[in-house]
């Protein structure tokens, strides 16, 4: 029978061995995580500040609106790129060097970047900077899996999710004003902010490397990595998931300055939905410990949707109506974080623990996709219609996810004829059938 057949899957959600002391377990006190968020904080920091800035300072240096969406255009192509190579780069260099290597193309091109203002100086350094964010991203996803403690993968990457968006949520919004009060260079070159993450990239290495080599129990003995399409077919629902609802975010971030109309309400519109979804992103890490994705990935997808709808209403007019514009952000960006942590832990867990690097690859390009899809879309919907358009169009999309999450759960219920496999994770582990090429770097 062939290993991909439909009844050698596992099943989406495998129950873990749950321990008394499981709980207690510190996720903070694991080896390697308090490296990893110092380094990722460092990261994203440098990250979050040039987001607006470069595109900024293309337009300083003479760029047109075109050549100003090129740079992020370039920035999200090298990011993918990155993503896809990271697995022969860590099998090469391994994982200190590779972690090395991502800190230092994310932050060295920056202060180079500052000396020029030419668009060609621009994209040749912001490609280098995706490059290096494209290494972090999915080296830091696939360590937080591997180091999480047992029974605490959902806090573990809910406090990984809380280090990503705190950055975002406080330079993003800061990086415009930031450039009015100083110098634009100055504030480019501090986005080297990742270099100084080089101190905590050997430590981080060496807990990663001993976390591969130790037995894992959550491994059948002989299990060896799926080909990709078998884990895109495993993880298929959670990806789809979170292409919709980054779709939504990235809309948001991209074109809240258009559409909330007035510089003050815009800064506070970025901030609550930014705050919001660092919030929900490190609670719904937790909550994901303790009850079931599924259910959770519904109510948040028509909170999404109730967010979207009064959004769209709220843009309606050229005076947008503050009120129901702010809840409806607030609405959008629980699901916006919550989703993200979430959807995480649901692909690792329906792929399984041999497969965590293809996993974390292919949740790291729909995150980025699902950002850039939405800005693109947005923007299309507002030049043939309104805003207001196009956001009625994303709420009615998180609908029918919403209904499509709700029914797969009922029709693999069914099928089974037992209770629906997404039940919290404890009791007796389901045992997955054997498979052969064992992955000899465990960084999968």
């Amino acid at each position: 029978m062939a290993p991909d057949d439909p009844r050698h899957q596992p099943p989406p959600h495998r129950a873990r061995p749950h321990p008394p002391t499981a709980a207690k377990a510190s996720v903070l006190t694991a080896p390697g995580i308090p490296h990893l968020l110092v380094l990722v904080v460092l990261c994203f920091s440098g990250f979050a500040l040039l987001l607006p800035v470069t595109p900024q300072w293309a337009v300083h240096g003479g760029a047109d609106e075109f050549g100003a969406g090129l740079v992020t255009a370039v920035l999200m192509a090298s990011t993918v790129l990155a993503q896809l190579l990271v697995k022969s780069a860590l099998r090469t260099l391994g994982w200190t060097r590779t972690l090395a290597l991502g800190a230092l193309l994310l932050g060295l091109p920056a202060p180079v970047q500052a000396v020029s203002d030419s668009l060609w100086a621009i994209l040749v350094t912001t490609g280098l900077r995706g490059l290096g964010f494209g290494i972090v991203t999915v080296c830091g996803s696939t360590a937080v899996a591997m180091l999480a403690p047992r029974e605490r993968q959902g806090a573990a990457i809910g406090l990984y999710g809380l280090a990503v968006a705190l950055p975002q949520m406080l330079l993003t919004p800061a990086a415009p004003a930031l450039t009015a009060a100083f110098a634009p260079p100055t504030i480019i070159a501090c986005g080297a902010l990742p270099v100084l993450a080089l101190p905590f990239t050997r430590p981080l290495g060496r807990a990663v490397d001993a976390r591969a080599a130790a037995p894992d129990p959550e491994r059948v003995p002989g299990a060896g990595a799926a080909s990709s399409a078998t884990v895109l077919r495993r993880i298929r629902l959670p990806l789809c998931t979170l292409l919709l609802v980054t779709s939504a975010g990235g809309a948001v971030l991209t074109f809240t300055p258009q559409f909330a109309g007035r510089a003050a309400l815009a800064a506070t519109a970025l901030f609550v939905f930014t705050a919001t979804a660092a919030a929900a992103r490190w609670g719904c890490g937790v909550l994901a410990d303790r009850f079931p994705p599924r259910p959770l990935s519904c109510a948040l997808l028509v909170a999404a949707c109730a967010g979207l709808a009064l959004i769209a209403v709220a843009v309606r007019s050229q005076q947008p109506l503050a009120v129901a514009l702010l809840t409806g952000l607030v609405l959008l960006g629980a699901a916006y974080g919550g989703l993200q942590s979430i959807t995480l832990v649901q692909a690792l867990d329906q792929a399984g623990p041999e497969n965590r690097h293809t996993t974390s690859v292919a949740w790291n390009i729909g995150y980025d996709a699902g950002t850039g899809l939405g800005s693109l879309l947005l923007g299309l919907a507002a030049q043939s219609a309104t805003f207001s358009t196009g956001f009625a169009a994303l709420s009615g999309a998180l609908a029918l996810m919403a209904l499509g999450v709700l029914s797969a759960g009922r029709r693999r219920s069914k099928g089974s004829g037992q209770a629906p496999s997404d039940a919290p994770r404890r009791g007796a582990r389901h045992h997955r059938p054997k498979k052969h090429m064992h992955d000899p770097n465990g960084s999968s």
